[in-house]
């Protein structure tokens, strides 16, 4: 579970050429960004791994009946809970920050998911 952050740098699309020494018709492309001022997430195993759930998280299901899952890795905690009118309220809590997710059941058979 992780909050994903954008890269943010002063030139998003800009490259150096370079010949490759000793070499015909081959070149580097080389990402030259300027000023970096927000890292981003990286886009790696780990990272995709944790997409799809296999990541150092552990999980505990309350007598209440929420869920709280809690990822030792990122510090990320989702909590889980069932609500009084059917929906499902998912919030996600990483450095501070927070995005929730309802989920409801409509009466028409169809199921609406709001992100705040």
């Amino acid at each position: 579970m992780i909050l994903f952050k954008d890269r943010v740098v002063q030139y998003p699309n800009r490259y150096s050429v370079t010949e490759v020494d000793g070499v015909t018709n081959i070149r580097d492309i080389i990402s030259t960004p300027g000023t970096v001022t927000e890292e981003g997430t990286p886009l790696n195993a780990q990272m995709f791994n944790m997409l799809q759930g296999f990541d150092s998280k552990t999980t505990v299901f309350n007598t209440n009946g929420s869920i709280i899952e809690t990822d030792s890795t990122t510090g990320a905690v989702m909590t889980t809970t069932f609500q009084s009118d059917g929906s499902i309220k998912e919030v996600l809590t990483q450095d501070g920050k927070s995005i929730i997710k309802t989920t409801s059941f409509n009466s028409d058979g169809s199921i609406s998911e709001v992100i705040s």
